[in-house]
C-alpha cells in the first residue's frame, strides 16, 4: 500500500519538480538557452544592491540600497512568483522562499552559487554569482555571513560544491514532502534527516545545509537537512517544533534577510526587470552576459559579450505587483518553545 501511495505522489509532484516540463522550458533543456538566457549585470554593481534587513516577504524597498559585498557562506533564499510551486508549498505546507543556494568560492577565485534544482532543472550546478543573481525571475534574500570564513571553512565549502556539481536533484525526497513519510513529520526529525555527507542527491535547502555542515560552520548534530525548509532559514523560526528549537543559522554568523536588487529604489521581480536586448535604465550601463557552449553535456560559460549604456530617464515602476502574505508563508509560534 505505501509504495503505491509513494508512485501515486510522485506521479502528482511530477509536473512542479524540478524535473521533465510537460510545458516545455528550462526543465525540457536544462543546458539550452531557456536554463541559461543572456542577461545584464549591473556595470557599477555586478553584485546588486542589499536593501535594510527585515525578516519580512513583503517585497518593498527599505532605506538606502547599499553594494552587496558577497563573501563564502552567504545563503540565498529564493521565491519564484510561479503559481504552480505556490500550490505546492501549501500542499506541503513549507510557504515561501521555497529554494535556496548558498555562495562558494569557485576553483578560479571568483563567486559561485552552489544549488540544487538549479534553473528549474533537475540538476545541481555551480554557476557564477553575478549571473545567477540577475538571472533568477523571482525576489532574492540574502543572509550575509557576518562573521568571514576561514580558509580552512572556505576550502572545504568549495571541495564539497565541486563533489557535487552535476549531481542530479533527488526526485525522490521532493515528492516524499507531499506525504506522511518524511522526515519533516515532527514526530520523526529528531531522529530523521540528519547530514549524509557529500556525494549524494540533494534537494534545495539540503544541499545548503550539508554544504555548511561539511564546512563545519553549522552543528552537525542537531541540523536536519532532510527535514529544513527555506522558510525555516528565513525567520530562524519553524513549524517543526525540533527545528524550531535547534535554528540552523541562529546565531551563527549570519546577519537577518536583505531584499536584494540590481536597480536601487525598485523592488522588481526577476522576469519583470528589463533583459537583453531592452534598454538599461541606470546611469551605470550593464554588461550582456551570454551563455557560451563548450564540450557536449557541460553547462555554457557565462561570458561577457558586451556593454549597453544606462539609459536614467527610462521609467520603471518601483515594484512587481504585490502578493499577499498568506498563514503558510508565516510560521507560526503555537507551542513554541522558544
Amino acid at each position: 500500500m505505501k509504495s503505491w501511495y509513494l508512485v501515486t505522489v510522485l506521479a502528482l509532484a511530477l509536473p512542479f519538480a524540478p524535473c521533465g516540463d510537460v510545458l516545455g522550458g528550462p526543465k525540457s533543456d536544462p543546458l539550452g538557452p531557456k536554463a541559461y538566457p543572456p542577461v545584464y549585470v549591473p556595470a557599477e554593481a555586478p553584485h546588486g544592491y542589499l536593501y535594510q534587513p527585515a525578516a519580512d516577504l513583503r517585497t518593498v524597498p527599505r532605506g538606502d540600497a547599499l553594494k552587496y559585498a558577497p563573501q563564502a557562506g552567504d545563503v540565498l533564499l529564493l521565491s519564484d512568483p510561479d503559481p504552480l510551486f505556490t500550490a505546492l508549498y501549501v500542499i506541503a505546507r513549507s510557504g515561501r522562499p521555497g529554494h535556496s543556494a548558498v555562495v562558494i568560492t569557485m576553483p578560479d577565485g571568483r563567486l559561485g552559487v552552489l544549488e540544487s534544482g538549479f534553473s528549474f532543472t533537475p540538476w545541481t550546478r555551480i554557476t557564477p554569482l553575478d549571473y545567477r543573481l540577475n538571472l533568477y525571475s523571482g525576489h532574492i534574500w540574502v543572509r550575509p555571513r557576518q562573521e568571514p570564513l576561514t580558509a580552512e571553512q572556505d576550502r572545504k565549502l568549495t571541495e564539497f560544491a565541486l563533489a557535487a556539481e552535476g549531481g542530479k536533484y533527488d526526485l525522490r525526497k521532493f515528492g516524499m514532502q507531499l506525504t506522511l513519510f518524511r522526515a519533516r513529520n515532527p514526530l520523526v526529525t529528531r531522529f530523521a534527516g540528519k547530514p549524509v555527507g557529500p556525494g549524494q542527491k540533494y534537494v534545495c535547502v539540503q544541499i545548503v545545509l550539508e554544504a555548511l555542515v561539511y564546512a563545519g560552520l553549522i552543528d552537525a548534530e542537531t541540523t536536519r537537512p532532510g527535514a529544513t525548509y527555506s522558510q525555516d532559514l528565513f525567520y530562524d523560526r519553524s513549524r517543526n517544533p525540533y527545528i524550531d528549537r535547534h535554528p540552523p543559522l541562529a546565531g551563527r554568523g549570519w546577519g537577518p534577510p536583505q531584499l536584494w536588487t540590481p536597480i536601487p529604489g525598485t523592488a522588481l521581480r526577476g522576469q519583470d526587470r528589463p533583459q537583453p536586448p531592452s534598454t538599461w535604465p541606470g546611469p551605470g550601463g550593464a554588461y550582456r552576459i551570454d551563455p557560451i557552449p563548450v564540450a557536449d553535456g557541460q553547462p555554457p560559460v557565462p561570458t561577457v559579450v558586451g556593454y549597453v549604456p544606462g539609459t536614467p530617464d527610462l521609467t520603471l515602476p518601483t515594484q512587481s505587483p504585490p502578493r499577499r502574505i498568506s498563514f503558510f508563508d508565516r510560521p507560526y509560534r503555537i507551542f513554541s518553545r522558544r
